[in-house]
């Protein structure tokens, strides 16, 4: 695909959380088992995994199903455990990257204490939170190291307790939770808008375009709410918020200042290695960095970024980050995969092209 350099201008509608969307699914499923859910033209390729493998599951006359993941990590680490709290053995299917990227089995679980380390993916606990409320017996969530992206936590609590699920938080920052409880009905038809796609509007805007995005939560538990605060800044961990980390470096390399961004470790473990690529992408628009285990320093400089052919590392968000440093480019950026960008953000390169 070609993007033409250029600010935007015009008024979009932030598109559908997946973050908060799968969250909703999953507990209207586990309020009715056999619930199926209509796949809808707008659906990310992550939403539609997750669709996919409720429907497998609720349609199954055995419990073997084969759930076919496709690359959305959400989706596996989520239902590993609710499969095995409901009794079935699954097949996960996984594409792209998804095989390689940490993962924890779950051949079957039990109500009891369950020990996390907090500093791999909070993905583990929501899982575990959806999955133990439905065992037999009490459990407890306990963290041996600090968790990151306690954002994301909150908006799973904030989805089974609105299900009506009891959790307790511990002192030491973990939970418990009662064993023998049932979900209640969740609407799953308004799920909020997506602070992490807005981000890339809100990029471009820090670089001089004037897009309206409606449709945002300002007081959503989405932890890339930050976005809104972050650009700019000269020193940003991405720890809680690793996700908007690609928009964010774009941003940082068109600004006069060196930008320090810490606990990028993570970020190696995405659907492509964000550090190493950001780095191929802001070498390519002349941006120089330096990367450690654990930070990445972006050498910003005023004028122009440099044209030419990218690559989008098959993932959605450095793809989409190479839109917003297109829009200050000094030629047309040709970009060799931008269908990559539908694992979050399906028509962003239409409403990209229709806002020139």
């Amino acid at each position: 695909m070609t993007l033409l350099p250029g600010l935007r201008r015009g008024r979009v509608t932030a598109p559908v959380s997946k973050s908060h969307l799968h969250r909703l699914l999953i507990a209207a499923f586990l309020n009715d088992p056999k619930r199926t859910f209509a796949f809808d033209p707008e659906d990310s390729a992550d939403i539609l995994a997750t669709k996919r493998c409720l429907n497998a599951m609720a349609q199954a006359t055995d419990r073997t199903p084969v759930l076919d993941c496709g690359e959305s990590g959400s989706t596996l680490r989520f239902l590993a455990p609710v499969t095995a709290a409901l009794g079935f053995k699954p097949e996960f299917k996984k594409a792209g990257r998804l095989a390689s990227r940490p993962m924890i089995e779950y051949p079957e679980i039990h109500s009891g204490v369950h020990e996390l380390a907090g500093n791999v993916s909070s993905q583990y606990v929501t899982g575990l939170l959806f999955a133990l409320p439905v065992l037999p017996g009490n459990s407890e969530i306990r963290f041996t190291s600090p968790l990151e992206s306690r954002g994301y936590v909150d908006m799973t609590l904030r989805v089974v307790r609105a299900a009506g699920i009891e959790v307790k938080e511990t002192p030491e920052g973990g939970f418990k939770l009662p064993g023998g409880q049932r979900f209640a009905s969740v609407d799953v038809t308004h799920p909020e808008g997506d602070w992490s796609g807005a981000a890339f509007w809100l990029g471009m805007n820090r670089l001089g375009s004037q897009v309206e995005v409606d449709g945002l939560d300002p007081e959503s538990a989405q932890p890339d709410r930050a976005i809104a605060v972050l650009l700019g800044r000269e020193r940003i961990d991405v720890s809680a918020c690793p996700d908007i980390f690609p928009v964010l470096s774009v941003v940082a390399g068109a600004l006069p200042q060196t930008t320090l961004f810490t606990g990028t470790r993570r970020l190696k473990l995405k659907e492509s290695d964000r550090t190493a690529a950001m780095r191929d992408v802001l070498a390519r628009f002349g941006v120089d960095t330096e990367m450690t285990d654990d930070t990445f320093t972006v050498f910003g400089r005023p004028g122009p970024y440099r044209s030419g052919a990218f690559t989008s590392y098959a993932d959605h968000r450095i793809a989409m980050s190479i839109a917003v440093g297109a829009t200050i480019a000094d030629g047309p950026v040709e970009l060799d995969n931008a269908d990559c960008a539908a694992k979050s953000y399906p028509r962003f390169f239409a409403l990209f092209d229709g806002l020139a």
